[in-house]
């Protein structure tokens, strides 16, 4: 009996470690055990994220010296996002938003940019995987790129 209520304790304080953290604000010098949800403004620095980053319509984030465990991917129509001097162990996955520029990331996944409705600048970023854009209104800008994959679509000369 003791052994059941044990492990039901230790269950119930694990399943609760998994809730996003929302951040409204900042988010610096610290880390953070669960996916980040951005819904408003959100800037985060120097931080590590051992979760997924993911953006929200009307999220405006800036994401600088970050090392993020999982993807940078938006679920919904962000107004921005400015990447820089980050490390992403999975995919950067931006559809459907407003304005992106991702400079000088480590990237050990994909870049992928779809449907994307204003200006994108794409800057001396290393790729593991590809480098993929397509449906943007505003052709990317960018280049200096270092891509093990592919290049493609609009992104092909970046």
């Amino acid at each position: 009996m003791i052994k059941l209520l044990s492990g039901l304790a230790l269950l119930c304080l694990s399943s609760a470690s998994f809730a996003d953290y929302h951040c409204h604000g900042s988010i610096k010098d610290r880390t953070i055990d669960d996916n980040v949800s951005i819904s408003q403004n959100c800037q985060i620095d120097n931080a590590t994220i051992k979760g997924n980053v993911m953006l929200y319509q009307g999220a405006q984030a800036v994401i600088s010296n970050t090392a993020i465990d999982g993807n940078l991917e938006s679920k919904g129509r962000f107004s921005s996002v400015l990447a820089q001097h980050n490390r992403i162990d999975g995919n950067i996955q931006l559809e459907g938003g407003q304005t992106i520029q991702l400079t000088a990331n480590q990237v050990e996944g994909d870049i992928q940019l779809k449907k994307n409705t204003q200006k994108i600048t794409v800057n001396d970023n290393v790729v593991d995987g590809n480098l993929q854009c397509e449906s943007n209104r505003i052709q990317p800008i960018g280049g200096n790129n270092r891509v093990n994959g592919d290049k493609e679509g609009q992104c092909r000369r970046l």
